[in-house]
């Protein structure tokens, strides 16, 4: 009898925000692979220093200002210089842009900078952009935790979007390498 009564509020809210949830790709699972070369990458850019929250914003930005200077951008990227948990709000610093081809000649107020190959931590998920990011960085906060390693700096996020509006891009979060040891090892 009591369950009756809750059919209808599960109907209306619960059903309705999982379902949500799965569509944002919520509940795909989130790969890691040590050892992956990545790079190298040429970017435009703007720095950011404060809350990595306006970090959008400044994509924006360069997005604009990229196709003011008739450049076709390529995937977003942004590259984070400091760690949210040691770091105060203030004093956090990152860069966000696009990737663009190598050689392009750029105007203020973009940056433009190269990323070389490296061997990376690489960290995906297949998600919407705005669940992404959480979704990664639990992921690898959680592997790393169980190799009582800690999160290296900077981190790089590149964000391939999807062809279909009907699914998810995927994010990559490459972290460097200094030594992962084993799990349950160190």
């Amino acid at each position: 009898m009591q369950l009756k009564k809750w059919i209808p509020f599960l109907t209306a809210f619960v059903l309705p925000i999982l379902l949500i949830y799965a569509w944002w790709g919520g509940f795909n699972p989130v790969s890691i692979e040590e050892n992956q070369m990545r790079g190298p990458y040429s970017y435009a850019y703007l720095e950011q220093q404060g809350d990595y929250a306006k970090l959008p914003d400044a994509q924006g930005k360069v997005g604009k200002a990229l196709a003011d200077q008739r450049i076709v951008p390529g995937q977003p990227i942004t590259v984070l210089y400091s760690d949210p948990d040691k770091i105060a709000m203030a004093d956090r610093k990152a860069r966000t842009g696009y990737l663009i081809p190598q050689g392009i000649q750029l105007k203020a107020p973009l940056k433009q900078d190269t990323i070389p190959s490296r061997q990376v931590l690489l960290v995906q998920v297949r998600t919407a952009i705005m669940l992404a990011p959480s979704r990664a960085y639990q992921a690898l906060n959680d592997y790393l935790k169980a190799r009582n390693a800690a999160l290296q700096m900077p981190t790089v996020e590149i964000y391939q979007g999807s062809s279909s509006i009907w699914s998810n891009g995927t994010l990559s979060v490459e972290m460097p390498l200094a030594s992962v040891p084993e799990k349950g090892t160190r």
